[in-house]
């Protein structure tokens, strides 16, 4: 897995620091922060979160999926977790692995 560029990393913080300014949080935001436990995230908050993150890249990211995930697995997700999250899918060029061995077959 490749890591997650420090620019993806840095815009993400600042978008949920953003956010932030808005609920009585008092504490630093940083890439360990817990967006639901630590932070307070409720899911209109998330569905925000997210819309701006697809708004700012210009693609559509399977967020549901995600936040579907962790709610199974009653987990939280961090902030730095959601920043490689946000880039697997951003500027991947390359076909997910599905979809090249799907291609790989037809040939």
């Amino acid at each position: 897995m490749k890591p997650t560029p420090p620019e993806i990393l840095a815009y993400v913080l600042k978008t949920v620091q953003d956010l932030c300014q808005d609920w009585d949080y008092a504490d630093e935001v940083g890439p360990q922060s817990l967006l639901f436990t630590g932070l307070g995230m409720e899911s209109l908050d998330a569905v925000v979160l997210c819309t701006a993150i697809q708004d700012h890249y210009r693609i559509q990211m399977p967020f549901a999926e995600l936040l579907a995930d962790i709610g199974q697995k009653q987990r939280d997700l961090s902030i730095a977790e959601l920043a490689e999250f946000v880039g697997q899918h951003v500027g991947a060029g390359a076909p997910e692995p599905e979809v090249e061995a799907a291609s790989q077959r037809r040939t």
